[in-house]
């Protein structure tokens, strides 16, 4: 289903790119600070529209790359606490069996 939807997203692209080229062939000049360049309206359209969109990735990629860090951060908080609950719990049950010893053990000299 996602390739599918990725499909028809990149040929309504592709789509309305060529559209753009057909009705936009005018040339126009872009200045840039260091030159100026004289180029069809459609690939400067184009150019903008590529570079806009690998902007949106890079940032994207970046915000993935931070909460993968953060998640791996709170797996190993995450553990740590696990750890701790199960080293309380034994404490917990030897306190039980020697509280019971105990209890036994001044039953057996009360009698």
């Amino acid at each position: 289903m996602l390739k599918i939807l990725s499909l028809i997203v990149t040929v309504g692209v592709l789509l309305f790119g060529l559209a753009l080229g057909v009705l936009n062939p005018t040339l126009v000049k872009f200045d840039a600070f260091f030159a100026v360049f004289e180029l069809p309206l459609s690939v400067l359209l184009a150019l903008t529209l590529v570079l806009g969109a690998l902007l949106g990735a890079l940032i994207v990629f970046a915000q993935v790359l931070k909460m993968r860090w953060l998640l791996k951060a709170q797996v190993r908080k995450n553990q740590k606490q696990a750890d701790q609950l199960v080293q309380l719990t034994k404490e917990i049950t030897q306190f039980k069996v020697g509280q019971k010893s105990l209890e036994t053990s001044q039953n057996l000299t009360l009698n």
